[in-house]
């Protein structure tokens, strides 16, 4: 997976790109648990995500939390529809917001 962050002082987006699997995960989380740390809002940018597992699912649901404890926000934008079956079919559709 690539990730590429584009800093809008207070928002960062994170540009991803590959699969968001077990494989990939871990790396994933480490940015994103430093981005939680740094911006008070942070867009994913998904356009060029084509797969999410569980392991992708429960560092999206991680960083999520993160977010919401320092009342920060999380934003997923142009999401595909495969991936946003997953999203639908796990419940993760209600968790998440996206534009």
């Amino acid at each position: 997976m690539n990730i590429k962050l584009i800093n809008r002082g207070q928002e960062g987006e994170l540009v991803l790109e590959g699969r968001l699997d077990t494989l990939t995960a871990p790396e994933a989380e480490e940015v994103f648990n430093q981005m939680a740390e740094r911006f008070e809002k942070i867009v994913l940018n998904m356009a060029g995500v084509e797969y999410v597992s569980s392991a992708g699912l429960r560092t999206l649901k991680r960083l999520h939390m993160a977010m919401k404890k320092k009342n920060g926000s999380l934003v997923l934008t142009n999401v595909r529809k495969m991936v946003m079956e997953v999203f639908e079919m796990t419940g993760f559709a209600g968790l998440l917001n996206f534009e």
